[in-house]
């Protein structure tokens, strides 16, 4: 009988360990040696249900790899899941035979056997500790050591200080006395190949270092921790307690993808700190070290990581300049002529870093790898370099184009041309160029000279180059269509690509991404231009609620977001409080601090700014006005000086510059001055843009309100007359247009030109007639809803394109007919 409140223990059950045979270690060692290979080659699909049939996993293992977010992802699951499969008796060979075997075309298959080929060539070597450990023993040397007594434990032991070790530069220069813990397989047995649970989320405050690490590459050894580590990097535990307090399920999944980012950054950091104090085993290069390879393979989540490498940038450290460091290091022994997987690899892991450190907005780091890939791939003349140096000068023009640097697209683009020819003169050369992102940059290039035409064509060739099985390229050609059809003033069309941009986003990589980021980004400038109405307001605010979640810190993204949200409350013109005021000077803080002086791209948040302050004066008492509109005078010279010495003094910047600072000039009474420079803007767009530019019309426009303002009535007719009669509103009322036309019928019948008046306000109504109030809304709902497929919008899209050429043919046609007849 047991008494009330008694309760039994059970004694618990010991499980037996794991025997495993010296062959298990050696296959478990070709997975990890192999393992970065086999990652960024597998796709689990293809051989999923062969090692299912060959009991080597379950549907509970399977439940497990279905979770990887990217195919790559999934590839790690199976690969860090097969050594916990040691109990199946034949698992590693199940696994081969699963890759010669795979459920897939010969492409797939030829992939799958060369991953076999890798296995079966990887030769692993004794341990030295093993030879040094048995061999030449004698009796003499099996005795134990005799050891001094241990010092006493003083009663209060001494507390050792926390040291910056990553920033202890002469560490680099000493030798320092490595402790490496061999053959750790054999001593610690069956636990180091359980795979690591990557769903188990772990502390976020939790400093706590073991005293050895496992540093993991071609090659692993367990290595002692530095003495008195300290991380630098602080955990934004509010932010994470945010979201995991949050309902939403899109906070959750934020939540395990930065709870995994912060530990790669903790194994980063660590192994960074290793390297700087040599203690890493000799030969061991920092860019081959598996922890790099993870967080730079990872692309949809490396915005999660910008926070810690900012945080850590405020203790002058910089992990990224070691990582690049280590990465030319190793490309300097390159020998591309021999090609072979480990050219391969690297050409990959350069590419990754080079998109990592761009998106960072490294640049100059950016240049640095590719510099260092594009001397290595010169060495060798066969196919294989020739298109690994074409993807590399297209990444070059895209990262240049990020940067501003548009004489340094140029180069790369007559680089990538001149190659382009030489891969395309090859017999099978022309279905192996991937030109769609190619004319993306092209059109990228176009329109930041000021060429609509030119920019228009490349991107109409892009959105048909463009792979469907490509998202984030995808994304990239829509959000640079808004920004051609929005130069070209085709509202409507500008509008259905701004929609589909943020749906496809939205879609592909959900919402807590960069891409999604960007097409909100976008969208809000295609709104603020033309539809300048309340939702576009919202959805600015949207934009600028996401980026704050998505980066956690202050990047030139969030500060685009500010300057979006600055710009739609300036034109819907809601003055009743300071909030555009706040965006606006927000964004260009930002700018300021992330970019370098006088960087070409600052021009946008200057711009921004100075409109915002002019605005601010109108509302201020005459005390702050004069100081304000002074400010606002500044930081457009500012703007000017920029544009005119990156895009030349005539350009279309140079010139909308010139109009902004005329405005302003016009409100501090400046009337010459202003009048000077709105002229310079008309005579410099006359130079760059075609007779009938909106652009063009726009400043005219402007120099006649002036006109009109200061007394100058029949300047003022003469440009207003110019204005409206030459402006193409492709059918969609423009209220600048109308306002055009009410000034001029005011003027004239202040000049008792009553006739004219009458005449300009008939033509008004027939304006009026033909260019309806275009007053669709596009609310956040509309955002959000599910989109098409892309090729099926783009046959959409395109469907007048695709009428005319079936009118041409059928022309063409009967021409060909009437000849043979005659």
């Amino acid at each position: 009988m047991i008494r009330r409140n008694t309760f039994i223990l059970e004694q618990p059950k010991v499980e037996e360990p794991v025997v495993m045979s010296g062959i298990d270690r050696q296959n478990i060692m070709r997975l990890r040696i192999n393992r970065i290979a086999i990652v960024q080659e597998l796709r689990v699909e293809y051989i999923l249900n062969y090692l299912k049939d060959c009991g080597v996993i379950n549907e509970d293992d399977q439940r497990k790899i279905d979770m990887g977010t990217t195919p790559s992802d999934k590839a790690r699951r199976l690969v860090d899941l097969l050594p916990s499969k040691t109990h199946i008796q034949d698992w590693y060979q199940s696994f081969k035979e699963a890759l010669l075997n795979p459920e897939g075309g010969p492409e797939v298959k030829k992939r799958c056997k060369s991953m076999v080929e890798f296995l079966d060539n990887t030769v692993i070597h004794r341990p030295t500790s093993q030879n040094s450990r048995f061999s030449g023993s004698d009796a003499s040397s099996m005795k134990l050591p005799h050891y001094e007594p241990l010092p006493m434990i003083d009663k209060e032991p001494r507390k050792s200080i926390p040291q910056n070790v990553l920033n202890l530069d002469s560490e680099r220069h000493k030798g320092t006395v490595m402790a490496v813990r061999e053959d750790y397989t054999a001593e610690k047995g069956v636990r180091d190949v359980v795979p690591e649970r990557e769903d188990k989320m772990i502390p976020w405050s939790s400093d706590q270092m073991d005293s050895m690490t496992l540093v993991k590459g071609f090659f692993q050894q367990w290595v002692s921790t530095p003495d008195n580590f300290r991380s630098l990097i602080q955990v934004p535990e509010d932010h994470f307690k945010r979201l995991q307090e949050s309902p939403a399920l899109v906070d959750k999944e934020q939540l395990a993808a930065e709870t995994k980012t912060l530990e790669k950054m903790r194994k980063l950091e660590l192994v960074t700190v290793m390297a700087r104090r040599k203690l890493l085993p000799e030969g061991f290069e920092l860019c081959m070290c598996d922890v790099v390879h993870e967080v730079l393979f990872d692309k949809d989540n490396y915005h999660f990581y910008f926070k810690y490498l900012k945080n850590l940038e405020l203790s002058d450290v910089n992990l990224l300049v070691d990582v690049v460091s280590s990465f030319a290091s190793i490309m300097n022994n390159m020998e591309p002529t021999k090609g072979g997987v480990n050219m391969e690899q690297a050409v990959k892991l350069g590419f990754n870093l080079i998109d990592f450190v761009a998106e960072y907005g490294y640049f100059t780091q950016a240049e640095v790898i590719m510099t260092v890939l594009l001397m290595v791939l010169n060495k060798s003349q066969n196919m294989d370099t020739w298109m690994a140096k074409y993807k590399g000068l297209v990444k070059l023009m895209h990262f240049r184009n990020m940067n501003y640097d548009f004489q340094g697209v140029q180069m790369a683009y007559n680089l990538s041309n001149e190659l382009m020819w030489k891969i395309n003169m090859m017999s099978f050369g022309q279905d192996l160029v991937d030109k769609g992102e190619y004319f993306i940059e092209l059109s990228t290039l176009m329109l930041e000279y000021g060429s609509s035409n030119s920019s228009f064509g490349y991107i109409q060739k892009a959105m048909k180059e463009v792979r469907t099985e490509d998202p984030a390229n995808i994304i990239h050609a829509l959000c640079q269509a808004v920004m051609v059809y929005s130069a070209k003033w085709s509202i409507k069309r500008a509008e259905t690509l701004a929609v589909e941009a943020v749906q496809q986003a939205k879609e592909h990589f959900g919402c807590r991404h960069p891409l999604y980021i960007k097409a909100l980004l976008h969208f809000c400038h295609f709104s603020s231009e033309f539809k300048q109405d309340q939702p576009g307001v919202d959805v600015a605010k949207h934009t600028l609620d996401t980026a704050k979640i998505v980066y956690g810190c202050e990047t030139i993204q969030l500060a685009l977001a500010h300057r979006a949200l600055a710009k739609a409350l300036l034109v819907v013109q809601k003055f009743d409080n300071m909030d555009y005021h706040y965006h606006a000077t927000e964004a260009l803080r930002m700018a300021r601090g992330l970019l370098p002086d006088k960087h070409p791209m600052l021009h946008l948040f200057l711009h921004t700014s100075a409109s915002a302050l002019q605005w601010k004066a109108l509302h201020s008492s005459k005390d702050l006005q004069n100081s304000t509109l002074r400010l606002a005078e500044t930081q457009a010279i500012d703007a000017l000086e920029i544009v005119a010495t990156h895009y030349s003094e005539i350009s279309l910047c140079t010139a909308r510059m010139c109009v902004l600072l005329g405005q302003i000039k016009s409100k501090m009474d400046m009337v010459e001055e202003a009048d000077e420079l709105l002229h310079r803007a008309i005579v410099y767009m006359k130079l760059c843009q075609p007779e009938n530019s909106n652009y063009l019309l726009l400043a005219m426009a402007t120099l006649a309100t002036l006109h009109k303002i200061f007394n100058r009535p029949k300047e003022a007719v003469n440009l207003f007359s110019h204005v409206v009669t030459h402006v193409d509103s492709a059918g969609v009322y423009l209220k600048w247009v109308h306002v055009c036309f009410d000034h001029l019928i005011n003027t004239l019948q202040s000049l008792n030109q009553n006739k004219e008046a009458d005449e300009f306000q008939i033509q008004l109504s027939q304006w009026l007639r033909d260019n309806p109030v275009y007053d669709k809304q596009i609310t956040l709902e509309d955002l959000t809803a599910k989109p098409e497929p892309f090729s099926k919008f783009l046959d959409n899209f395109n469907v007048w394109e695709k009428r005319t050429k079936k009118v041409l043919d059928f022309a063409k046609k009967i021409v060909a007919t009437g000849e043979d007849k005659s």
